[in-house]
């Protein structure tokens, strides 16, 4: 093999080595630098067939150096763009290629235009001859080539699949540039002059066909992973081109509109999404994540692990959002700062690749503001109780005064009769012991619920529940009040917190209080509980909970003969801050509470009242089981 042969090998390897580079870099760099890499060699390879450049071969006869340097690699890049890209990639690529030899032949005319008003010489005889020559050679080089182009796609769709991709690259290569032989061998058989094709140069192109195909079916082995399903009917190409570009055109249009609104939309949503693999490495982000994440540049999240960066009490497990989507509370550390996300981790398949995106935001400023509320509750339910006791301090505090009373007294009495009658001063003591113990009941209760805490579920019994409330209004017993009870026998236990059922009965039994207050005769409170069924207003369960069985129910009610409500503050009695009492003597929370408390034990009220007639408020909750 001479120099020149292997000059033009290393030619030919090194374009189609660049312009695989290029191809394999598209999505990263775009598609305008291999488009323009393939315009330069094609220019190039013109003006070598313009200029006539050929070689001689060690055993006679010469070569077409741009045929076999340039335009057999291109060839092969054009068929390569054909497989990766698809027919309609390939398809703009080779009206590319046509306008690129109109663009030669306008120029041409330019020239030529321009030369003719040079005077007559032997420089404007000299020039236009070279044009005209060169017009001939690159006009045959172009149809031979564009034949060349047309015709691979449609071998390379045809020939069989079981011969392997590599035989059908080298023989979708030769029968293309066989195929482009054919408008040259065709105009030399009309002129009659055949023995001037040549042959050395076309069987040469030929040999070296075989390893620039196999350089092509290495460089796709190579890809394998990331090509397309080849679907490709076998004339594709060839329909394409003639028969629908333009809707093919309208299409790829419509497509890239869909895709600049996807991207619009993706980078703009509020919600953080960030696109990863399997392992976490993380693809693609907006830049709403970027924020969510303490990153001013979105695109600097791009290469690192998601699921490093993510931690969450919920240790939700992410290889298991590769089969369905996932839903956690996430945190993030962002610059020292813990940052809490509502996230979601769902599966998705591009290109036959498997990503998982994550949709997030940022929701540390709402717990924070939900926890703030619930402290605010806790602290507002604590002053209620607080107000509650303040009411009765004043009857408790006399009943406790006159136990104190007592029990001095018959410790004096004890004192005076000590060496007398023991029998009498053991009787004594008893008392003291007695009246002791009912006062340190009595500031065991109130100091129970006064004391703060969080909430407790317990069974609580709900007959003992209102029989220890109602025990607290003891001195107002002594003031003409009538409280009494009536429960029916078997167990009547609910689950809740303790303390807080407490307040809910302490505010209705104070609100009995108040409402009886102006009664000129008897001031009469009832309390009872039982069964659902048995309850003294009708059990209607709310639309939220309409599927409620009566018989998996208990109530209590507590009952009134005060002034009673119109309707117009019925509507109006669980709303905060609404009171019917003068200006500093409520402060419209109790009722509210009331209701928030009951909704939260899963339970509901009925209320009953008209003006005159009393008041009845009937409690009914879930039974424990």
């Amino acid at each position: 093999m001479n120099l020149q042969i292997a000059t033009a090998l290393l030619e030919l390897l090194f374009i189609f080595v660049i312009l695989a580079a290029l191809c394999h870099q598209r999505e990263r760099i775009g598609v305008a630098p291999l488009t323009m890499a393939f315009g330069a060699m094609m220019f190039f390879g013109t003006l070598m067939s313009a200029a006539e450049v050929y070689a001689p071969l060690p055993w006679g006869g010469v070569f077409n150096v741009s045929q076999l340097a340039v335009f057999l690699p291109l060839l092969a890049s054009f068929l390569m763009v054909y497989i990766t890209l698809g027919a309609l990639k390939a398809q703009r690529l080779l009206l590319g290629i046509m306008g690129s030899f109109l663009l030669y032949i306008y120029f041409v005319m330019l020239i030529r235009i321009q030369c003719a008003q040079l005077p007559p010489g032997a420089l404007r005889d000299v020039v236009l001859l070279l044009l005209s020559e060169g017009t001939a050679s690159v006009n045959l080089s172009a149809v031979s080539n564009l034949i060349a182009y047309f015709t691979v796609p449609i071998f390379y769709s045809n020939f069989p699949r079981r011969g392997g991709r590599t035989l059908r690259i080298i023989a979708a290569l030769m029968a293309a540039q066989i195929m482009g032989c054919i408008p040259e061998a065709a105009l030399l058989i009309i002129n009659r002059n055949l023995q001037e094709f040549l042959w050395e140069s076309t069987l040469t192109m030929l040999a070296v066909t075989p390893f620039v195909g196999a350089a092509l079916a290495l460089y796709l082995t190579m890809l394998e992973k990331e090509l397309p399903d080849s679907n490709s009917g076998r004339f594709d190409f060839l329909f394409a081109f003639f028969g629908s570009y333009s809707r093919v055109k309208e299409l790829e249009d419509d497509l890239s509109n869909w895709e600049n609104r996807y991207h619009l939309i993706l980078r703009h949503t509020v919600e953080g999404v960030v696109m990863c693999n399997e392992t976490g490495a993380i693809q693609e982000v907006n830049i709403a994540a970027g924020k969510i994440f303490g990153e001013k540049n979105a695109s600097s999240l791009i290469g690192r692990n998601l699921f490093k960066m993510l931690k969450s009490d919920d240790d939700p497990d992410f290889a298991a959002a590769a089969k369905e989507p996932i839903n956690f509370t996430g945190r993030i550390n962002v610059s020292g700062k813990e940052k809490i996300i509502s996230a979601s981790l769902s599966p998705i398949r591009l290109k036959k690749r498997l990503l998982l995106v994550l949709v997030c935001r940022d929701i540390t400023a709402e717990v924070t503001l939900a926890r703030e509320k619930e402290e605010l509750s806790a602290q507002l339910m604590h002053s209620q109780r607080m107000e509650s006791l303040g009411m009765l301090a004043g009857g408790i505090a006399h009943d406790f005064n006159n136990c104190i009373h007592a029990i001095m007294g018959h410790a004096d009495v004890a004192e005076m009769l000590y060496t007398h009658d023991p029998e009498k001063v053991a009787n004594h003591l008893q008392k003291i012991s007695s009246i002791a113990e009912k006062a340190g009941k009595l500031t065991s209760q109130l100091l129970g619920f006064a004391r703060k805490g969080k909430y407790n579920v317990v069974d609580i019994n709900v007959p003992e529940l209102l029989d220890e409330c109602a025990g607290l209004l003891d001195p107002f017993r002594t003031r003409g009040v009538d409280i009494s009870s009536h429960f029916e026998s078997g167990s009547w236990v609910m689950r809740g917190d303790q303390i807080q059922m407490q307040q809910v009965v302490l505010n209705l039994l104070i609100n009995a209080l108040d409402a009886t207050a102006e009664n000129s005769g008897d001031r009469i409170i009832r309390l009872s509980a039982g069964a659902a069924a048995n309850a003294p207003l009708k059990f209607l369960a709310p639309v939220d909970n309409s599927d409620a069985a009566v018989e998996n129910y208990l109530y209590f009610a507590v009952r009134d003969n005060g002034s009673g409500m119109d309707e117009a503050t019925k509507a109006k009695v669980f709303e905060p801050f609404f009171t019917t009492k003068p200006v500093g003597s409520g402060t419209g929370m109790g009722l509210a509470m009331v209701y928030g408390t009951v909704t939260h034990h899963r339970g509901w009220i009925q209320l009953q009242t008209a003006p005159g007639d009393g008041t009845l408020f009937c409690f009914f909750f879930p039974r424990a089981m």
